[in-house]
């Protein structure tokens, strides 16, 4: 019993220490980790979930789909709405909605400002990666996690070369 507990604990830290390290290297790989702090997108995407976003071609984008975009505010906050116009003055531009707002947008959404297509979503998961992208988030997810195994293999190593030496002096002694 103490052994299922042990290797438990052991896959729920290393989940969690992927889920952080990937939180971190998605912006590397070109994808986006984000949470939906609103509930604009409800029932399709609850308020605490978490959402994937990947850079997309614009001209692929169509109506219906989920898009994640800046602002054109002074603090340029991420957006996810939903896309219902596309059009094209000087440049192609998007008419966006939240589902559960009831009018559209007030704006629409240069290119410039598309941050990329909502591909994946996992509902209440977003708090979590909201978290791990603080400071002490990272920390309590990955320094201090990987320190604790780098230490408890460390043991492992010292204990196996100790029983070893052990074991090769008691046979000396025996001879």
């Amino acid at each position: 019993m103490k052994k299922i507990a042990e290797y438990t604990g052991c896959i729920v830290v290393v989940l969690i220490m992927t889920a952080a390290v990937l939180t971190y290297l998605g912006p590397h790989l070109g994808w986006r980790v984000d949470a939906v702090l609103s509930g604009s997108m409800e029932p399709e995407l609850s308020v605490g979930s978490l959402v994937i976003t990947r850079f997309v071609e614009p001209e692929t984008i169509v109506t219906g789909d989920i898009i994640t975009f800046y602002s054109d505010s002074a603090e340029e906050k991420l957006i996810t709405h939903r896309v219902v116009g596309v059009g094209q003055s000087s440049s192609l531009y998007f008419e966006t909605k939240g589902d559960a707002n009831e009018d559209t947008d007030p704006f629409t959404v240069p290119v410039r400002n598309l941050v990329g297509k909502v591909i994946f979503q996992i509902d209440y998961i977003g708090y979590f990666t909201k978290f791990l992208k603080t400071p002490i988030g990272f920390l309590l997810t990955v320094v201090i996690p990987g320190a604790i195994i780098i230490a408890l293999y460390i043991i492992t190593i010292w204990q196996t070369i100790s029983r070893n030496k052990k074991h090769q002096s008691d046979a000396e002694i025996s001879e």
